[in-house]
């Protein structure tokens, strides 16, 4: 027996990001060349490029790894002109889609990522109650 259906709000704001560890490049093609075929007439869709120093250098970080950067203790420390290239990165990011957790910050991320490892698609989510993510790795465990 089903139980009684949760709605959810609607998708208003959705960003893809790559580049985040630079020398993973699959993400990077799909901020500069697939934008137009991310948009859909429901949700506004934003890209980035969310490591642009490590991108150019075709390394995976300046100084530290992006994505450890983005925890609510990292988000509310001061970044100064002496602080991780990446530090400082983070905080501009949530300053631009954030702030991280708050009603202005985008609905959903989706950070594109790739391996040179043989495997198959892969969906890390944040929580188990996270139910965008959890369908959209439903989603993908159909395709595949």
């Amino acid at each position: 027996m089903e139980g009684p259906r949760k709605c959810y709000p609607p998708l208003r704001r959705v960003l893809v990001s790559g580049g985040t560890h630079g020398n993973e490049l699959g993400g990077v093609y799909v901020v500069r060349h697939g934008a137009p075929c991310l948009r859909r007439p429901s949700f506004s869709t934003q890209t980035v490029l969310t490591n642009p120093r490590a991108t150019a250098g075709g390394v995976r970080h300046i100084d530290t790894d992006l994505n450890r950067c983005f925890t609510l203790e990292a988000l509310s420390q001061c970044a100064s002109a002496d602080s991780p290239y990446e530090v400082r990165r983070a905080l501009e990011l949530n300053q631009t889609f954030g702030p991280k957790g708050s009603d202005q910050a985008v609905d959903f991320i989706c950070d594109l990522h790739n391996t040179t490892a043989n495997t198959q698609a892969c969906l890390i989510c944040d929580t188990q109650s996270d139910y965008l993510s959890l369908h959209a790795a439903r989603y993908l465990q159909v395709l595949t």
